[in-house]
This record gives structure tokens, C-alpha cells and sequence, in this order.
């Protein structure tokens, strides 16, 4: 009999790692749970979309309903493990969201529900990646739509030693 513990440990031994492990956030600033599915240029992952969190940031309002602003961060923060996956570890690079174009919000996850990012490496380069993709609610509804997100590549070492306002 499997027990609800094994399954877990089953579920987390996926050769998937933990995107804390590659993004360089905790919580609260990590929006993303878990990777799903990588597979080159694509990659899908999960945000837990809870009460305690909306609190948090919204200050008890009702209904739960997370901010287009956090989608949309949880969606780049997926398109930068997408990034994180499919460098080598020994080139780090620092990740600076530049713009985005072509985003559609149509409607809103809410507490309870499962928050789930596809998106798609269309371009990359030396300095810059370009990706593009969809965030769906837990029973598919989309929430949003990015038909182009351009973040900008940058040695992660390149502003050690800089001290804001000198």
C-alpha cells in the first residue's frame, strides 16, 4: 500500500528540481511551487494560489482573487527557471525582466485553486531571451496571455561591489 508520504517523495524525485534551488528568492518573493514538465525551449510549472497568501498581500479582501501583477511575475519567474534549466550551472547569469508586450489578463486565479504556467523559449542570445506563453487556472480558465516577454541576460557577478546612491 502506498502511503501519502511516499507518494510525495515520489512526486519530488522526479529529476525536477525545486525552483527555489534556481532562482535566487524565498518566500515571500517566490511565486513559483514547483516545475511540472521541462522539456527544451519549454517548461511548465505550478503556483499555489491560497488565502493565506492573498491576505497577505490584499489585506483580507473577498473574493480571493490573486493580482495580474503576481501572475505575471509567477509567469516570468517560470520563464526564468525555464532559462535557469537549460544554462550551465557554471555560467550564471543574472535575470533582469525588460518588457512585455501582448499580455492579456482575462480573468483572475483564485484562493484555492492551482495556478499553472506553460511558457516557450522563442529567441535567446548572449544579452537577451525572449519567451512567450499562457497561465491557466486550475480548471483551465486562462488568466494570462504573453505573446512576447523580454528579459535581459547579465553576468551574475556584474554588479557585485555596487552600493545604491554611490
Amino acid at each position: 500500500m502506498t502511503t501519502p508520504t511516499q507518494t510525495q517523495a515520489q512526486a519530488l524525485s522526479d529529476g525536477l528540481p525545486d525552483p527555489g534551488d534556481l532562482l535566487p528568492y524565498g518566500y515571500p518573493a517566490l511565486q513559483v511551487d514547483r516545475i511540472v514538465r521541462h522539456t527544451p525551449g519549454a517548461l511548465e510549472a505550478t503556483k499555489a494560489v491560497t488565502y493565506h497568501e492573498l491576505d497577505a498581500h490584499l489585506g483580507g479582501s473577498r473574493p480571493g482573487r490573486f493580482p495580474a501583477s503576481l501572475t505575471l511575475e509567477s509567469f516570468l519567474q517560470a520563464c526564468g527557471l525555464l532559462l535557469m534549466r537549460e544554462t550551465d550551472p557554471d555560467d550564471r547569469q543574472l535575470l533582469i525582466f525588460g518588457s512585455a508586450r501582448g499580455v492579456r489578463v482575462p480573468d483572475a486565479a483564485r484562493a484555492g485553486e492551482l495556478l499553472v504556467h506553460t511558457v516557450e523559449l522563442v529567441d535567446r542570445d548572449e544579452e537577451t531571451a525572449t519567451f512567450a506563453g499562457v497561465s491557466r487556472a486550475g480548471d483551465g480558465r486562462t488568466v494570462l496571455e504573453v505573446e512576447r516577454a523580454i528579459t535581459l541576460l547579465r553576468p551574475a557577478d556584474s554588479f557585485e561591489g555596487y552600493v545604491s546612491g554611490s
